[in-house]
């Protein structure tokens, strides 16, 4: 007969490791360790790690774990160098963001880099983040960022709110005129409105990025909360959302906020209509990485909250890793699977998910012009 950790799933041991890493504590405020049990466990423990693009988080809490209880040599060597990895991409993105950072200057546009390594500041260990591509917001209207981009890049992509640019080092470059989107179009112009009056403020807000790669903008913390909500909702209903963005959110909230900031961004999410998902990223917060209830934007929804864990756990990073997904191979199948999921997901946040047949539509002129 199995102990009792022996019954606990491979995901909650998987989640407490992972906050070891994060260098957090229980929701007890103990450090305990998970048990995890043989070659088996650590391999689906590692599986969820990459499928979550937390390895390199991982590796730091598998550090901690007496030396009796790690993964088998083989495995244990194989996670400390994609950690390794990690840390040296971070270097290279570093760099990269840095050069475009000082082109956009060149170029006399007022711009700031979203997420990615303006993020990976907020961590414990900021190059144990997995590192994306680059996102650059320029605060200029959407023609002129396009035909900018395709002055170097032909053939550039351009949906509603970015257009494809050259890669740099290597790295994946996007130019984005609008930050994010929603599909309601009442919550969407809302949204739309406050990124320009707030793209003065967020383009003059400068930080050093780790081994003195360079100076670069991002946003206040306090732009991030409003920004990075509607780009998890974004996620939620377009293709999934995972742990990284999550960890993302943990970390910004981790910094802190007054009542009257709370206040505030209570009363904006509430406008943009994002105060539904908010409260279930709260859950799920709780869930994960034992988020204290001083830190919460607003207060855990249960239901939707055990909706979007359940998402975020089974999807994987982007919602990659869903098993219906992988089984789309057809853009008719790929089109069905999504309208599958905008049905279960009206019960959630039915704002979003009933206006997204309408934002399509729309947007498929709006990418004829462009």
């Amino acid at each position: 007969m199995k102990n009792n950790d022996s019954m606990v799933p491979v995901s909650r041991k998987f989640a407490v490791l992972l906050r070891r890493g994060m260098g957090l504590k229980s929701k007890d405020g103990s450090k305990t360790m998970p048990d995890i049990e043989g070659e088996e466990e650590w391999r689906e423990v590692m599986a969820l790690g990459k499928e979550q693009a937390v390895l390199g988080i991982l590796e730091r809490g598998i550090q901690l774990v007496p030396p009796e209880q790690r993964p088998p040599r083989q495995l244990l060597l194989q996670i400390s160098m994609l950690s390794q990895k990690i840390a040296t991409i971070n270097c290279k993105v570093d760099g990269a963001t840095a050069k475009v950072a000082a082109l956009m200057e060149q170029e006399g546009f007022r711009y700031c880099i979203l997420k990615g390594q303006g993020n990976a500041l907020a961590y414990t260990d900021p190059a144990a983040r997995m590192p994306g591509d680059i996102d650059v917001w320029i605060a200029a209207e959407p023609k002129l960022v396009v035909d900018f981009a395709r002055k170097s890049k032909p053939d550039a992509k351009a949906c509603y709110h970015h257009v494809e640019y050259l890669k740099c080092d290597g790295v994946e470059v996007e130019l984005h005129y609008r930050p994010a989107f929603l599909n309601n179009p009442i919550f969407n112009s809302r949204l739309q409105r406050w990124f320009l009056s707030e793209a003065a403020t967020q383009c003059s807000h400068s930080v050093e990025l780790p081994s003195g790669a360079g100076t670069v903008n991002v946003p206040t913390d306090s732009f991030n909360r409003i920004f990075q909500m509607a780009h998890i909702m974004n996620h939620v209903v377009h293709e999934g959302v995972g742990i990284r963005q999550l960890m993302d959110y943990y970390f910004l909230l981790r910094k802190g906020f007054s009542p009257e900031e709370q206040q505030h961004d209570e009363l904006l999410l509430r406008r943009f209509g994002l105060y539904n998902v908010t409260a279930a990223v709260m859950y799920t917060l709780r869930q994960l990485f034992a988020m204290p209830v001083s830190r919460m934007l607003v207060p855990p929804d249960q239901r939707r909250g055990q909706f979007l864990l359940k998402e975020v756990l089974e999807g994987g990073n982007f919602g990659r890793y869903n098993p219906q997904a992988r089984k789309a191979r057809t853009r008719l199948s790929k089109n069905m699977l999504r309208l599958r999921r905008d049905f279960h997901l009206m019960t959630m946040f039915p704002s979003e998910c009933l206006s997204e047949p309408v934002f399509r539509m729309w947007h498929f002129f709006w990418r004829l012009r462009y």
